[in-house]
């Protein structure tokens, strides 16, 4: 969320469309199709079964779709609700849908072509220092917020890596890729190597749901350009640091963080950016769950993976056990509050952090959970579940 102003693999082939109105049908390989059956490097999976884990992700990619993208401004959109007047965009919104369409190429037969098309729309909309502008009205295709253009880190670092996934998958995007990687670097890492929240921000504040270390890796080892590596030590060194003297057992972040250009880093105060308490776990930290455990299940990371652990056993004990008593509002103890306010997006990235944990039952739990929305959720919830389904169902491979 933006402050107010988310193994065996083998070939084979697949057809594609080309970009809406851009001629006719042609042939695409795809390298990693799905479904790709990864085995993690630890934990465990969800006891249903591949071909069960597989069909719910289909089912439920049919849906985001239907829901959610849409094709405008020459290309297309992910159709952020509420985030966007319009049925507009934000750029954590595409670059969610530009993660999660080269991971169901093989299953989606026109998946390149609507790759381009949300690429089409970030190449157009630029700020001045080349990230995607953090938000776009759907019908004028204009900056829908006031001022000057600016962008979101994590929309940033989203899109980086739907690059580096679709060059996997089809080829062809290298040097596309390295260019957003550069201006990337530029515009969103401070000096000491910490990400900062916003690319026209103070650069001493970071955003703990921005710390996608499976991201920064993948960096690190297709862009040796730049020391992404050097972000990674820096992003665990902030996170180790923040829950030796905030969160001690329950491990957990809060929406943002001061002083992390220092040795002293502290949640930021109550009202910093949102119009919810930053100084807690609110609706940008419930993914630090999702984006740790992923660390620790591909590339099985020491600090996510003792984040993963310790922040499932928390949301375990508070909630029972009972995946519907996760809150969106929880206390750097892990005491949850506000507990009338419920949303999916609070609850499903919980399990892959419990799978990183190796909790079968837990994991069983939230899989099983997962399969609906009690809570009526629109754009956030349900492209966050897209994301969490992948990882649980093994479909989630490191490019």
């Amino acid at each position: 969320m933006r402050a107010p102003r988310k193994v065996a693999l083998f070939a084979a082939a697949s057809v594609s469309l080309s970009l809406v109105g851009a001629g006719p049908a042609v042939a695409d390989a795809v390298a990693r199709p799905f479904p790709s059956h990864v085995t993690y490097r630890v934990g465990v999976m969800p006891s249903a079964g591949a071909d069960a884990r597989d069909a719910a992700v289909t089912k439920h990619y049919e849906s985001w779709k239907k829901s959610y993208l849409r094709k405008a401004c020459g290309g297309y959109l992910v159709h952020a609700t509420d985030d966007a007047p319009n049925q507009g965009t934000v750029s954590e919104a595409q670059g969610y849908g530009m993660n999660i369409i080269p991971l169901m190429a093989g299953y989606d037969p026109d998946a390149k072509a609507i790759f381009d098309g949300l690429w089409k729309v970030v190449r157009e909309h630029r700020d001045s220092q080349g990230m995607f502008q953090w938000q776009i009205d759907g019908k004028t295709c204009k900056y829908a917020d006031g001022g000057e253009p600016d962008s979101a880190t994590d929309g940033d670092l989203d899109v980086g890596y739907g690059l580096i996934l679709a060059d996997k998958q089809w080829g062809g995007y290298t040097s596309a890729a390295k260019d957003w990687l550069a201006k990337l670097w530029k515009a969103d890492i401070a000096s000491d190597g910490h990400l900062k929240v916003e690319d026209d921000g103070p650069g001493n504040d970071t955003r703990p749901s921005d710390f996608m270390l499976d991201h920064l890796r993948a960096f690190a080892k297709y862009d040796p350009a730049h020391d992404w590596n050097k972000v990674v030590t820096r992003t665990e060194t902030l996170i180790t640091q923040f829950t030796a003297k905030y969160s001690p057992e329950a491990n957990l972040l809060s929406d943002f963080v001061v002083g992390a250009d220092t040795n002293s880093p502290k949640p930021a105060k109550a009202d910093y950016q949102e119009n919810q308490p930053d100084n807690i776990v609110g609706y940008n930290s419930v993914r630090v769950p999702w984006h740790m455990g992923t660390d620790a299940l591909l590339y099985g990371g020491s600090v996510a993976t003792t984040v993963a652990k310790k922040e499932s056993a928390s949301y375990q004990s508070h909630a029972g056990g009972n995946p519907a008593k996760i809150y969106p509002h929880t206390k750097l103890d892990g005491t949850p509050t506000q507990t009338g306010d419920q949303s999916e997006v609070a609850n499903n990235p919980v399990g892959v952090a419990a799978m990183a944990a190796g909790d079968q039952a837990w994991t069983d739990a939230l899989w099983k959970f997962m399969a609906g929305n009690p809570y009526g959720d629109t754009y956030y919830g349900e492209t966050v579940k897209m994301l969490v389904y992948l990882v649980m169902s093994g479909n989630y491979w490191a490019p």
